[in-house]
C-alpha cells in the first residue's frame, strides 16, 4: 500500500510539473468555437490530437516517473487522480465490470451547451490514448452518452481494438 501512496505521490508532483495553466474561460470560449466546425470533420482531428496528449501523457509518467501497470484498475486509479485534478471535469467514476467510465461536469458540455451528439470526444480520445499507453494494449474509448444530449452525466465506453 505504501508503495501505490508514493506512486500517487509522484503523480501528484508530475502534474504540477508537466501541466500549464489555461483560464477556464479561454478553454469553454475555445471548444465552443471549435465544437462549430465539427461537421467538417474537425471533431476526428480534435480527438486524434487528445489522443495524443493521452499517450505522451502516459509516457512522461512511466519514463520519468517510473510508473508502470498492466491492471485496468490501476491503471483507472491513475487516470481518476489525473482527470479530476485537471479541472476540466468534476467528477470521473468507472465501472469495470461494465468496461464504462462516467463523467460529471465536464467543461466541453458547458462549452457547448444542448447537443443532439455526444461533445465530449476529446476526452474519450484523452482516455484511449493514456490508457492504451500505459496499459501497453490497443483500447478504444468512445462517449456513448452526454449530458449535452439531456442525459444524468457523460457515459464513455472502454473496447480492447
Amino acid at each position: 500500500m505504501e508503495y501505490l501512496k508514493d506512486k500517487f505521490r509522484a503523480l501528484a508532483e508530475a502534474i504540477e510539473r508537466e501541466s500549464v495553466l489555461i483560464h477556464r474561460a479561454a478553454l469553454v470560449d475555445g471548444y465552443k468555437d471549435l465544437y462549430k466546425f465539427s461537421k467538417l470533420g474537425l471533431d476526428k482531428v480534435i480527438k486524434k490530437a487528445t489522443e495524443y496528449g493521452g499517450r505522451k501523457g502516459a509516457k512522461i509518467l512511466k519514463e520519468r516517473y517510473g510508473i508502470y501497470t498492466d491492471r485496468l484498475d490501476e491503471a483507472m486509479d491513475i487516470l481518476t487522480v489525473i482527470a479530476e485534478s485537471s479541472r476540466l471535469l468534476d467528477v470521473f467514476e468507472y465501472n469495470l465490470e461494465k468496461m464504462e467510465v462516467y463523467v460529471d461536469g465536464s467543461i466541453l458540455v458547458e462549452a457547448v451547451g444542448e447537443s443532439k451528439k455526444p461533445v465530449c470526444e476529446p476526452m474519450a480520445g484523452f482516455f484511449e490514448g493514456f490508457l492504451s499507453e500505459l496499459l501497453g494494449k490497443n483500447l478504444s474509448v468512445r462517449e456513448v452518452a452526454c449530458r449535452a444530449q439531456g442525459n444524468e452525466r457523460c457515459l464513455f465506453k472502454i473496447e480492447q481494438k
